[in-house]
């Protein structure tokens, strides 16, 4: 095994056999890791806090766009602008059409991640949503109003396939689960913004600009990630699967070794790093996703990827975030204000509850934290099933429903929110983890369509009995991650290679972890 000097320019031959006869196994790495942690408040430390905050507002987007068509919905301005009641097929067709527009983005969310770098992913994708905002905010027919989703849609899936990866490949490895559990959590930010501007409008106009205002207000975060995107460091990640293996190491140096090129975790990452990545492979050819499917333990990460996706959309969090107002309406709740307020709450709470979540990542560890929050997700959907059956009798009903699906929002986001794109990201190999991230956007948005569209017409058939399906999908979702779902925390990115080629990932996941922790303890 060979140390990074013999691949870092200005290092004599004497450095390179002093550091090739210190090595570091990578099996050591943990316990490395957990006695050279980079200060929290150092200056390098800082400036790679603003790095992945700039990541982090790209997934504002997709809560931005939840948000806002969950409370235009129940707008009469926006009905009325549309022939529209906030129920039923069409209404269905108008949510779905963003997710649409992500699905036709799959293809070009590798091409340019992996050919172009994630930065670009992330420039290309912001500058398409800001195309988008235009066309839908000035829609005066339904049709330009789609027109205007799908390519909003198809913006957000380029720029949110690429964040994710630069978030989680730039991280520092002692803080990986904090620093990119947090990315998604920026999505209730974006609710949160989305929801209190539709309060304000749907107060003060009483016209189309009810709704346009909160649509032109979508494109301010995708604007100043474009504007400041090239002014972050490249994934060094990327940089190395490109030979670019200088400019990576004064990456790796300047945020994860306080500017020190010689500090042992530089050298440790950097040598995994080059031992792990290919410099001729299939993420050079932006069409080629064989790497995904060709090995058992290729099609297992795969495996992952997609359950990740389909348990994110279907434990009722999308209906939910779409449907509050409906919801809210089911139990007896008739003013729109009432309901939009209500709306505006319910992300701050969740945005917390995420926050806490992502902290608690790297202790808890990223099987129980989903185990037990999907199977809380029974209990709650249990009591509002059961709650919104008989509020039409029971005021004390309604309000156990509300509080409820604010419970249920916290369990979720506790959990789900930081591991949603930080999960994917962990299982999957560098060279594969664009295209497997563009993957998990297209499963997420096949989920999603099949909510968007089913949830007003089950509504509008069925009315509460359409969460008893929660309860058993949720129910199913426990046992298989339970079952199948790998440990990723206390193990580097390029660890889970060893971990997926055993003959039970799963066992060895816990095995390893425990034993890294132990190794941590006795080094500190």
């Amino acid at each position: 095994m060979f140390s990074n000097a013999e691949y870092v320019e200005g290092r004599d031959e004497t450095d390179s056999n002093d550091a090739r006869e210190n090595a570091i196994s990578t099996h050591n790495i943990d316990a490395l890791v957990r006695t050279n942690k980079s200060s929290l408040l150092s200056k390098n430390s800082l400036k790679l806090y603003l790095c992945l905050l700039v990541s982090y507002l790209v997934s504002t987007m997709n809560g931005y766009d939840g948000s806002l068509m969950g409370a235009v919905n129940d707008m009469k301005q926006y009905q009325k602008s549309f022939g529209l009641n906030g129920k039923g097929s069409s209404t269905g067709i108008v949510f779905m059409i963003y997710n649409l527009g992500q699905i036709a983005a799959f293809p070009a969310i590798g091409w340019l991640a992996d050919g172009y770098g994630r930065r670009w992913g992330m420039f290309v994708g912001c500058v398409i949503v800001i195309v988008g905002t235009a066309v839908q905010a000035t829609a005066s027919g339904l049709g330009q109003f789609e027109g205007g989703r799908f390519i909003l849609g198809f913006g957000a899936a380029i720029a949110t396939g690429s964040a994710p990866a630069y978030a989680v490949e730039l991280s520092h490895p002692a803080y990986r689960g904090t620093q990119a559990g947090l990315f998604n959590v920026c999505w209730y930010l974006g609710s949160i913004i989305a929801a209190w501007c539709c309060v304000g409008s749907n107060r003060h106009m009483d016209n189309s600009w009810a709704w346009r205002t909160p649509t032109v207000v979508q494109a301010a975060i995708p604007a100043i990630v474009a504007a400041l995107i090239f002014f972050l460091p490249e994934s060094p990640r990327w940089l190395i699967a490109q030979g670019r293996d200088e400019e990576a190491i004064e990456i790796l140096a300047k945020y994860h070794g306080e500017g020190d090129r010689h500090s042992p975790v530089v050298q440790i990452e950097f040598q995994e790093m080059r031992e792990h990545i290919g410099t001729v492979s299939s993420d050079k050819i932006w069409w080629d996703y064989r790497d995904l499917v060709n090995t058992r333990t290729a099609r297992y990460r795969l495996g992952l990827v997609i359950a990740v996706a389909f348990f994110g959309q279907w434990s009722g969090n999308n209906v939910v975030s779409y449907y509050m107002p409906t919801m809210f309406q089911q139990t007896g709740i008739e003013s729109s204000d009432t309901r939009l307020v209500l709306n505006g709450i319910y992300p701050v709470f969740c945005m917390f509850a995420a926050i806490w979540g992502a902290t608690l990542l790297d202790k808890l560890g990223r099987r129980p934290m989903l185990i037990g929050a999907t199977a809380f997700t029974v209990v709650c959907f249990s009591i509002i099933t059961a709650g919104t059956a008989v509020s039409s009798t029971s005021k004390g009903a309604s309000y156990a429903v509300i509080a409820f699906i604010y419970i249920f929002g916290m369990a979720f986001s506790w959990a789900y929110t930081p591991l949603q794109t930080l999960y994917s990201s962990e299982v999957l190999e560098t060279r594969t983890r664009a295209k497997g991230s563009g993957l998990n956007f297209l499963f997420v948005n096949i989920a999603m369509c099949v909510n968007t569209f089913a949830a007003p017409v089950a509504m509008e058939a069925i009315g509460w009995r359409y969460y008893i399906v929660f309860i058993g999908w949720n129910c199913f979702e426990v046992f298989v991650i339970w079952m199948w779902f790998v440990e990723t925390a206390g193990h580097t990115l390029e660890q889970m290679t060893e971990i997926f080629e055993s003959d039970n990932p799963v066992k060895r996941s816990l095995e390893t972890k425990k034993r890294n922790k132990n190794r941590g303890n006795s080094s500190v």
